[in-house]
This record gives structure tokens, C-alpha cells and sequence, in this order.
């Protein structure tokens, strides 16, 4: 009959209530900063194997993920140590904030390679173990800033537009692996890349700090910062097989 539906053609199995990660392997980027470490306890809670990454932080593997060597090393550290991986979520992060015509270049490329570079090489370090990997994960820390624009953050928010770009095309060479890759975009928590940032945002605006985060609460729909234990487990659910029909897409969590 024209136009019947094979359903043998798709193999993947498809468990609407499995968030079990049990023998999944996972990696994560930028381990040591609030959001990675939440990202870590929501994995583990779940059953994975989880490994950290990040350029220092007791207990994690150090590597300069802005490299394209840093990334490789990464991905075989941890192929040495688990000998597999099933789920990499590339969280890593920095900020600078700067008018355009005052920011450096050295401070545009170490927010483009943390951001948009580190992402390309580590996905492309991860292609093999990943595609291998019966439906393999990757995940991406996005920001609302891929989707529009901010004052003095010219560097940060080309890195964030620019990884989604990456996100859309990994997401298609995957999907006849059963690999999905998918991002998340947090609006602001209040995390230490956030209280950073206070100092230089207070003296653009010509506000105080308090003002600042005042602000910072304000521009969010439900007028409060995001958890990132919220964020941690939208990360949980894309790394999930309940996951297994979602690719390709950036998910908000702005509260």
C-alpha cells in the first residue's frame, strides 16, 4: 500500500521513562565551575560514569580546551580510563566584558576558542567513540546571548551564536549514527562567571552592583535566577534514550 509506514526501519529503542544512565560513560567540560559541578551530581545521580574536565580543580583531568590538542587529550584520557564514551557535554565557559573598540585581541580569542573552537575539536576528537557508542549524547552550554545581543559582550555572544551553527550541523552528520547533539541556553545564574562579570557590567551601566543583579533577576520571565540544578537536569534528560527523538535543537532554561 503506498504510503504505509515501515516500522522495522527504525531501529532505536525508545524508552519514554528512562533516565537511567547506568554503564554510560560521561565527560564534562568546565567541571569545576558551578554549572559543571551540578551537571556532574545530576549524571552521577543517574548512573553514569562521569569524568570532569576543566583547565584546573582537584580531581578532574586539566586541559586547555581551547586547543585543538587539548581536546584530543581529553577524549583519551578518558577513552584510557573507561575505555568508552557514550555521553560528552561541553560545558566550559569564560566571559570579558568590553566595549568593542576596547577589547583585545588576545581577550576575542580566548572567549572564541573556549567557546566555538574547543567545541569543534572536541567533537571532532569524539567523533569515532561517540558514533560507535549506541545512541551516543553530546550536549552544549549554550546562553540566551545565542539568540540576541548585549553591550561590551561583542566576544561572548559571537562564540554562543556561533556554537549553535556547529550544534545544527553536528546534530545532522550524527543522526545516521544514532548520535544526537543538542544545546541548552541558560539565562543568568548566579554562579562565579556571573559575580565576576559584576565590577565591569556596573561600570557600563553606571549602576551599582546590587543594581546590577537587581537587573540581571528582573530581565528573567519568573524574576529570578535560574537554579543550575535546573539546567543540570535538562543536560540529564538530553543525555538521556528518553532523548533519543530530540536533535538538533537549543532548549532554554530561563525560569
Amino acid at each position: 500500500m503506498a504510503g504505509k509506514i515501515d516500522r522495522n526501519l527504525d531501529q532505536r529503542r525508545f524508552h519514554p521513562d528512562q533516565y537511567v544512565l547506568e554503564g554510560r560513560v560521561a565527560l564534562v567540560t568546565g567541571a569545576a565551575g558551578g554549572l559543571g559541578k551540578a551537571i556532574m551530581a545530576e549524571l552521577r545521580k543517574n548512573g553514569a560514569d562521569v569524568h570532569g574536565v576543566d583547565i584546573s580543580g582537584e580531581g578532574l583531568f586539566h586541559a586547555d580546551l581551547a586547543t585543538g590538542s587539548g581536546n584530543r587529550d581529553m577524549i583519551a584520557h578518558v577513552l584510557a580510563v573507561a575505555g568508552r564514551l557514550d555521553i560528552l557535554v561541553l560545558n566550559a565557559g569564560c566571559q570579558f566584558v568590553a566595549p568593542i573598540d576596547q577589547l583585545p585581541d588576545a581577550e576575542w580569542e580566548r572567549l572564541r576558542g573556549v567557546m566555538l573552537d574547543g567545541p569543534f575539536f572536541a567533537i571532532r576528537a569524539a567523533w569515532s567513540p561517540l558514533t560507535k557508542s549506541p545512541g551516543g549524547r553530546i550536549v552544549v552550554t549554550a546562553s540566551t546571548a545565542s539568540f540576541g545581543g548585549a553591550p561590551g559582550k561583542a566576544a561572548y555572544t559571537a562564540a554562543k551564536h556561533g556554537v549553535l551553527g556547529l550544534v545544527r550541523v553536528a546534530a545532522l552528520e550524527g543522526t545516521a549514527h544514532g548520535l544526537t547533539v543538542n544545546a541548552v541556553a541558560p539565562g543568568w545564574m548566579d554562579t562565579g562567571m556571573m559575580r565576576d562579570q559584576l565590577e565591569v557590567q556596573a561600570a557600563t551601566m553606571g549602576l551599582s552592583t546590587d543594581e546590577v543583579i537587581a537587573r540581571f533577576r528582573a530581565a528573567q520571565p519568573a524574576k529570578r535566577f535560574v537554579d543550575v540544578r535546573e539546567v543540570a537536569a535538562t543536560i540529564g534528560f538530553l543525555a538521556s534514550p528518553a532523548a533519543s527523538g530530540v536533535n538538533g535543537v537549543c532548549v532554554p532554561v530561563t525560569s
